[in-house]
């Protein structure tokens, strides 16, 4: 955690990532990844690790409702063309309706195996 703002010239006290996982991904969080709004500090690491060429998956977290937004799918096609290995649908998080929240059902085991495999595949 960083308690204190950093200048551009100093050192990152951060390791270089490996692989990173942007998990459980909000309806807001994977719009505004792949439209490039960086106002939130996690959307902001991942939209510049695209560019470090950093492995990313993510897995969103959203109901039935939400998915069937014309935005929302719009949004996972730009994140899989950057290269983001998004686990949605039956290869992922499915979505619930809406009000039928499940968090203890969230497959967390899917993001980390994807993960695992990003960083032992990447040269």
């Amino acid at each position: 955690m960083r308690s204190t703002y950093k200048l551009p010239h100093e050192a990152d006290v951060w390791p270089a990532a490996d692989v990173a996982v942007v998990a459980p991904a909000t309806f807001n969080t994977i719009n505004q990844w792949a439209l490039g709004i960086t106002e939130k500090f996690v959307v902001g690491f991942a939209a510049e690790a695209i560019g470090k060429k950093i492995p990313l998956v993510t897995m969103p977290c959203v109901n039935a409702a939400f998915a069937e937004h014309t935005q929302f799918a719009r949004s996972l096609d730009t994140l899989r063309a950057m290269g983001v290995r998004v686990l949605h649908g039956p290869d992922g998080f499915v979505p619930n309706k809406p009000g039928e929240g499940r968090p203890d059902l969230y497959p967390w085991h899917l993001a980390l195996e994807a993960a695992d495999h990003a960083a032992r595949n990447t040269p």
